[in-house]
């Protein structure tokens, strides 16, 4: 099978970071360039603790994005938000595709631009994008940008897509997402002694992942339902679980969500689907993998779905892999499943 050469932008960061421990040991990409403004000239494998005590590329430096040259077939961009958009025609003057994991290109609506990501807005320079959730999504080969989710919006989206697609829910979905450390990026402010035996709301009803899990939830939905979300963050430095609270139409049971979550993700090789919520669904056994676990209750009519996620992973670069992988022709989980299980204890 043939190698295809790719780039990271914004290699230095923890997705970053992610994107190249992980490509370091996939056999079909061969990362040929990485970029970091600040770190130019640095080798890669110095600044990632991953590569602490063994070396696959020594010799790969960090560059700016100024100096990429036509070597790579495509490109992951890991870049913070509002970045992209002010290089993308450079970009792809030397590239085909552009796997991107940040928010810029996931909305053409200019009111939920405007909202949530107005540094998207900066530049008139636009391209043909697609948001892609490799578990949900058809491919659509004409697109230059493929859009990856959220973390916290994948792993909502996780929890309802069954129910939505065999429309078995009504009125009000209320999504609870708790969220490691990691997700703040390196440039948080916010202090360990913040963080450290601490739980806090991160952000109400106005979080910027919401309209990406409102956009499923009435692409797929027979009936629209009202979704509301609140992100909430956790001492712990990666790792995402999300509860969603939704109200089942009178004539479901709890056998009707057994087999929707089955239907839906049986086929799904980085979904696991428990069909229950104890043990269920948790952080560490997900941990360091690009797995995703799901589970639910069912009582009085209600329904409570859990999904748990590595939001650096299954969130990011392992999502973002996993979406090159079928995009390019090659089995999903390749590169993948080298650390299948999470640490435990």
């Amino acid at each position: 099978m043939k190698t295809y050469k790719v780039g990271i932008l914004g290699g230095n960061g923890f997705v970053g970071g992610e994107l190249y421990r992980l490509l370091s040991a996939h056999p079909y990409f061969e990362v040929v360039f990485i970029s970091s403004e600040s770190k130019a000239g640095i080798p890669v494998e110095k600044t990632h603790k991953a590569f602490l005590y063994r070396k696959v590329n020594p010799k790969l430096t960090y560059q700016k994005m100024a100096d990429l040259t036509d070597e790579c077939d495509f490109i992951f961009s890991a870049l913070p938000t509002g970045i992209l958009p002010r290089h993308l025609s450079d970009v792809l003057d030397h590239t085909k595709q552009i796997f991107n994991i940040s928010g810029d290109y996931r909305f053409t609506d200019n009111n939920v631009l405007e909202r949530y990501y107005p540094a998207s807005l900066a530049t008139s320079v636009q391209a043909e994008s697609h948001y892609y959730i490799p578990e949900i999504s058809t491919v659509d080969p004409d697109a230059k940008v493929i859009n990856l989710p959220g973390c916290m919006a994948v792993a909502s989206i996780y929890a309802i897509y069954p129910l939505v697609l065999h429309s078995l829910i009504e009125g009000h979905v209320f999504i609870d997402a708790k969220t490691g450390s990691s997700g703040a990026g390196k440039s948080s402010k916010e202090t360990h002694a913040d963080r450290v035996n601490n739980f806090r709301l991160h952000k109400g009803f106005e979080h910027r992942h919401l309209p990406e899990i409102d956009h499923i939830a009435k692409t797929y939905s027979e009936h629209p339902v009202d979704i509301s979300f609140a992100a909430f963050s956790l001492d712990v430095a990666r790792g995402i679980f999300v509860s969603a609270y939704s109200v089942l139409k009178p004539s479901v049971d709890e056998s009707d969500v057994k087999k929707a979550f089955f239907q839906a993700y049986k086929s799904k090789p980085f979904i696991r689907y428990s069909g229950q919520a104890s043990p269920g669904p948790m952080i560490k056994t997900v941990h360091g993998t690009n797995y995703a676990e799901t589970g639910f209750v069912v009582r009085d009519g209600k329904c409570l779905s859990l999904v748990s996620i590595d939001n650096l992973i299954k969130g990011a670069a392992g999502q973002a892999i996993q979406a090159a992988n079928i995009y390019y022709g090659i089995p999903e989980s390749t590169g993948l499943t080298t650390e299948s299980e999470g640490l435990w204890p």
